[in-house]
């Protein structure tokens, strides 16, 4: 049964909404409630169709929603046996298989789930346990191309905590009877749980750490009403019907896969299929992408936008006439570029929307049934509140920022999260009344669209996952030869960002670039946030008060990227020179100027620049010397 939504075209249908108090508009408010709504609708329907290698030639396993809550039911009971409390944590390392749902919503009855990066070393599995006092985890065991287990031997002794480590037995793999997961669960009635425990919509149902590849990331505490809100917005602007269908392939450690592509989904009832263990990563996926699209009649198009990115090298080789019109996606920034290749060409429009773990995923979403604004986060989810603001170098707002004018976005609404598990991170999360600050700049357009300029805060993204620069410099700093050392990101149209040090070698000092990034490399726990490039700088740009100035080294990094793109398809006869300009409006403006030469080499020269440069996220000037500029 289909449910009519109201037509979302711009802020008068947010506002329209917002007129009517959210609670007489939603009617459930934790989580496992959410689900059972959604299984109520048709118990036999299949929740998930599970392909164990995400390939057209896997027979799936279906699993319907009866089963998916008798499931949960036997886990909650599992885990209340092991002593797991309302207050305790229960440690998800798994990729994406049919058991990591089960523990999820396990173990948001019997208490709070956990999810971690299972590609995370031990060290830092270690600490998050530490951090959240852990008292079990369900781990993937010894499994073909994953050394998941094999990492994990010592952790016991590392975590006081940690009194049981339970194993599921991946694709091919094998498991003990003594701590096998699905066995244990077997033991255990498929009966709603009758241990006693009515939980309050404002407890902590996840624990969700910020970013993948952190030294220490932070912990942030994701509440029953938060994530009940979300999945109530979600099913309005994204118009979901318990019809739809869609793929099941992000990391459920990440705050997009738990919550839009995970709770959303299970709410209404929709079936969704699960891509093997790697999801989106597997190289068959994309490759098959189209035909897994005509095979199981998706609706919604899925993917980060680096899969978006590869998908548009990949011609449609099926019928996809299943797909909706629109759907969405998470928010590492997309080229206009890609946005503008899946609406033309595949007939799908990108809603890139605007988001963060601290307020449980999204904030701003393109209107479905209006202007996308390609580049734009469109508007505010109903009942989330923005604005653009100066703020004093005492860390209190100034002033509110004019139309169009750059400022630091702040944000408050039932998706903010109540802070970090750790409370001394807490005081520079908030300001007074409530409002979190997102550490991103943007400005707000006449029509209440947010466009995200800039980062305020030092991260880098690459591929949606949140880089510490500290993790990459405090490794070099360890370097005998390192005096200074600044991590930045550089441009990458299929990234977003890579992560490059910046190193001052101490006077006298010999060592070389190459020999600084193996070291770095060998030494960063995680791959990702390992350095792609080192540089030697002599001296490092410092403010006034000594302090490294990273905006004029991520600018030399950005500049280098685009002038060797435009050298190269110019030719060096042009001249090619890159700037990038401070602009009111971009923020930052990429602004390239080459000399003329022959006409017909000048208008292939500036097509070849333009579709380069289309594929980053930059806004971009052409101006030819002694010419009219171009943009």
């Amino acid at each position: 049964m289909s449910v009519a939504h109201p037509p979302i075209r711009g802020i008068t249908d947010i506002e329209a909404l917002e007129r009517i108090p959210i609670e007489q508009q939603n009617d459930v408010w934790t989580v496992l409630d959410l689900v059972a709504r959604g299984a109520a609708l048709d118990p036999g329907k299949a929740a998930f169709q599970y392909l164990p290698s995400g390939s057209l030639d896997d027979t799936p396993e279906s699993i319907s929603y009866r089963q998916l809550m008798q499931r949960i039911h036997q886990a909650a009971r599992l885990f209340h046996s092991l002593d797991v409390g309302a207050k305790d944590a229960v440690a998800i390392l798994l990729p994406i298989v049919p058991q990591n749902y089960y523990a999820l919503f396990g173990a948001i009855t019997a208490g709070i789930a956990f999810p971690i990066n299972w590609m995370f070393k031990p060290e830092q599995v270690a600490e998050l346990l530490n951090a959240t006092r852990a008292k079990v985890m369900v781990a993937l065991g010894p499994t073909p191309g994953f050394d998941i287990w094999e990492r994990l031997s010592e952790l016991r002794e590392r975590v006081p905590s940690l009194a049981h480590i339970l194993q599921v037995k991946g694709p091919g793999g094998a498991s003990d009877a003594g701590c096998d997961f699905d066995a244990l669960c077997a033991r255990h009635s498929g009966e709603r749980p009758e241990f006693e425990r009515v939980i309050d919509p404002r407890e902590v149902a996840f624990y969700v750490h910020t970013g993948g590849t952190t030294g220490m990331p932070k912990i942030a505490q994701l509440i029953h009403q938060a994530v009940t809100y979300k999945a109530w917005a979600y099913a309005i602007l994204l118009d979901q019907q318990a019809s739809h269908c869609g793929f099941a392939a992000h990391p459920l450690f990440h705050i997009g896969g738990l919550v839009h592509h995970t709770m959303s989904a299970l709410a209404r009832g929709q079936t969704s299929v699960i891509l093997g263990p790697m999801g989106f990563r597997s190289k068959n996926v994309i490759r098959d992408y189209w035909k897994l699209v005509e095979r199981y009649r998706v609706t919604d198009l899925g993917g980060v936008p680096t899969t978006l990115g590869a998908l548009a090298n990949v011609p449609p080789d099926a019928d996809i006439s299943t797909l909706r019109p629109y759907t969405m996606t998470g928010s590492a920034g997309l080229p206009i570029q890609v946005s503008r290749y899946f609406a033309q060409t595949i007939g799908v429009r990108i809603l890139s929307n605007y988001g963060m773990t601290e307020n449980t995923a999204t904030i701003a979403l393109p209107p479905r049934d209006g202007d996308p604004k390609f580049g734009s986060s469109g508007l505010h989810l109903p009942f989330t509140k923005i604005r653009t603001v100066i703020i004093d170098p005492a860390g209190k707002i100034e002033r509110d920022c004019r139309t169009d004018e750059i400022g630091e976005i702040i944000i408050s609404g039932p998706g903010v999260i109540p802070g970090y598990l750790d409370d001394a991170l807490n005081a520079k999360l908030f300001l007074p009344g409530g409002w979190l600050r997102t550490g991103d700049l943007g400005r707000l357009d006449a029509d209440s669209y947010v466009w995200v300029t800039g980062r305020a805060k030092d991260l880098i993204i690459r591929s949606g996952h949140n880089i510490d620069p500290t993790v990459i410099e405090e490794t070099l700093m360890a370097h005998e030869s390192v005096a200074l050392v600044a991590a930045v990101g550089k441009p990458d149209a299929y990234a977003g960002e890579l992560p490059i040090a910046f190193v001052q070698l101490k006077p006298g000092a010999s060592a070389n670039a190459h020999d600084l990034k193996a070291f770095a490399r060998a030494r960063i726990p995680e791959r990702a946030a390992a350095p792609v490039e080192v540089f030697l700088v002599d001296p490092m740009p410092l403010t006034g008060v000594g302090k490294i100035f990273k905006p004029e080294l991520r600018s030399r990094a950005s500049r280098q990227v685009y002038f060797e793109i435009v050298q190269s398809i110019a030719g060096a006869a042009s001249g090619p020179e890159v700037e990038m300009v401070s602009d009111p409006v971009h923020g930052t403006l990429v602004v390239v100027t080459l000399s003329r030469t022959e006409e017909i080499r000048d208008r292939e020269a500036e097509r070849g620049i333009r579709c380069a440069l289309d594929g980053f996220t930059c806004a971009y000037r052409i101006a030819w010397r002694n010419q009219r500029s171009m943009t």
